[in-house]
């Protein structure tokens, strides 16, 4: 899991770190290329789409057991796609 740095983290002293290392690439690069060579950016989209689909269709599916549950999270991911599709609405 990669978990973006604070824009005021500095490097440990034992520079050792997957955390220091990107640091610096953030430092040297630039924060969007960081993203771009990590992936965090599409990370980033799968936790929009879920904050997405727990908020429209709420956190806890209706039906109990499992057998019910696919067909319900098939159908709600379907109707979420569609919405996607059809551009989100600007909320003010």
């Amino acid at each position: 899991m990669i978990i973006p740095p604070h824009k005021t983290a500095v490097v440990t002293p034992a520079s050792d770190t997957q955390r220091d290392q990107h640091i610096q690439e953030i430092a040297s690069k630039g924060r969007i290329a960081w993203q771009l060579k990590t992936g965090y950016g599409v990370r980033n989209l799968v936790e929009l789409a879920m904050l997405r689909y727990n908020r429209i269709f709420s956190n806890t599916m209706k039906a109990q057991s499992l057998t019910r549950q696919k067909p319900e999270s098939m159908i709600t991911v379907s109707a979420l796609n569609r919405m996607t599709n059809l551009r989100m609405p600007v909320s003010v």
